[in-house]
């Protein structure tokens, strides 16, 4: 295989559209991406989540490249992730400093680290026995690479200065106003007790030992010692020296490239760890033919949300059978419709992106997109009304339509009269249902929501017609029984009004 050709996120598209779809700003993914990739600077992961697979089996590849990562697996590609981040830190000192000896230094200090922690991920997968395609790829991409001679030599030498440099000793004495340089003279050693007593703080103890201080901000201290140590020590510099400059390039394209991606799982898979100890469940999608069943479904970025505000996210069941294609949801404002609308949305694209999705379980057929249309506030710069911007929208929407998608429809036509809301929404369903597309139309038009083979009816409920529970199943259309909450809403009962006009 050539090293450039291997990526472990398999094949996808290969540029970012543009403009994105909507559904990233409609779904709240936009929040979501940003959240999922928080801690993993300076890499910019929004690129691989605006670039979706080609095909069913590069979904199902990333499927089982993160079943693969068990816990154990999970933690020795994160020690080797965090290793190749250190040694990036250590070259990127080497390269700020001016000093000769001490660039030479940091870089010696990050070819070993990086050839270090390869090793040690090598090791473990000897033992790992057969793996998932795209980690055994990679494991064949890096035993090709450590049989290079080139790689070999840089290797072993990497690791010798490291060790002659471990092996150098020197002692600080405080006299008064004077720090001195002397000797090594054998006694206690304080760093090692302090990292054992503070092991919880001290994440990095091998950076407490660095006998060789000195970056683009080295104090006159440190520049000291480098001086003295040089001093006393001139063989090693040297070969340092000649080190960084046999071997300037430390990682191989390849290694980056998988840096880079591998990142992608390790930072989703951080995110869901921490939702799932608030007992958010995630699985991973079936996809099959003219089947949907999801159960325990919920809104990712409102679970995210409602979780540093201390509340609770409501799950849904929902499914399609036989030729059923269309929710149409109806029910009270804030009643969570288009919740629903959103968990829906959010489960498929995280399934067509390979990924667990936020449900319990869920099965699915394999849809060729994801379309979302939901309403917006009227633009007062544009000049256009609210309703000729939704049809402008809609009409990007059906122009560029890809046949056998998943739509997501929110509150179209609100500003229209009911009558031509009714009749515009009713075509714009059938129009996909001829392209053979399931959706979800949350609207507050009960009419739409008259069942037939295709439509199926949901409403989201309220207990006994006052309390919300956002929960959203099958059921008839009854905007009317809605009434009674709303009227009490707004302090408009019969006896509200009798009171306010016998107090007027």
């Amino acid at each position: 295989m050539y090293l450039g050709d291997f990526s472990i996120l398999g094949r996808m598209a290969e540029d970012i559209p543009d403009p994105l779809p909507e559904f990233f700003s409609d779904l709240n993914l936009d929040q979501l991406i940003d959240e999922i990739g928080n801690g993993f600077e300076p890499y910019d992961l929004r690129e691989y989540y605006y670039r979706m697979p080609n095909k069913k089996e590069d979904i199902l590849y990333r499927q089982e490249v993160l079943r693969e990562l068990d816990p154990e697996m999970e933690e020795k590609v994160t020690a080797f992730y965090r290793a190749v981040k250190k040694a990036q830190t250590y070259e990127q000192y080497a390269g700020d400093t001016e000093d000769r000896e001490s660039s030479a230094h940091w870089h010696v200090l990050a070819a070993y680290t990086y050839y270090a922690a390869l090793d040690e991920l090598m090791a473990f997968w000897d033992t790992r026995g057969q793996m998932a395609a795209g980690w055994d790829d990679f494991y064949h991409m890096c035993t090709n690479l450590t049989k290079q001679g080139e790689y070999k030599e840089n290797h072993d030498l990497a690791l010798a200065l490291y060790h002659t440099l471990s092996e150098i000793r020197y002692t600080m004495r405080v006299e008064e106003d004077h720090i001195l340089i002397l000797s090594h003279i054998e006694e206690e050693d304080y760093v090692g007790d302090l990292c054992r007593r503070f092991s919880h703080i001290i994440e990095e103890p091998d950076q407490l030992y660095n006998i060789l201080p000195g970056s683009q901000h080295s104090t006159d201290l440190e520049k000291r010692i480098l001086r003295y140590i040089k001093k006393k020590q001139p063989k090693i510099f040297q070969e340092m020296a000649v080190f960084q400059e046999r071997c300037p390039d430390i990682f191989p394209e390849s290694i980056l490239t998988f840096h880079r991606e591998v990142s992608f799982y390790l930072s989703f898979l951080k995110f869901q760890h921490q939702m799932e100890r608030h007992e958010y469940a995630f699985s991973y999608p079936r996809f099959a033919d003219n089947e949907f069943r999801v159960e325990g479904g919920y809104d990712l970025a409102l679970a995210l949300k409602n979780l540093q505000e201390g509340k609770r996210t409501v799950c849904n069941d929902y499914y399609y059978k036989e030729k059923e294609r269309f929710f149409v949801v109806t029910g009270p404002n804030q009643g969570g419709k288009t919740t629903f609308g959103r968990a829906a949305g959010q489960l498929v694209y995280f399934a067509l992106m390979g990924l667990p999705v936020p449900a319990v379980q869920a099965v699915i057929p394999l849809f060729n997109g994801l379309m979302t249309h939901f309403s917006v506030e009227e633009s007062t710069e544009s000049g256009r009304g609210k309703l000729k911007e939704e049809l402008e929208r809609l009409a990007g929407m059906l122009e560029g339509r890809k046949k056998h998608s998943f739509v997501v429809i929110n509150e179209l036509f609100t500003s229209a009269a009911t009558y031509d809301a009714f009749h515009m929404g009713r075509e714009i369903m059938r129009y996909f249902l001829d392209d053979d597309c399931y959706g979800i139309y949350v609207t507050h038009i009960d009419k739409l929501a008259e069942e037939n083979e295709y439509v199926v009816s949901m409403t989201a409920s309220i207990e006994g017609q006052k309390v919300r529970t956002y929960k959203v199943e099958r059921n008839k259309a009854e905007g009317k029984g809605y009434v009674e909450s709303i009227v009490e809403k707004y302090g408009l009962t019969y006896d509200e009004i009798v009171r306010r006009l016998t107090h007027a």
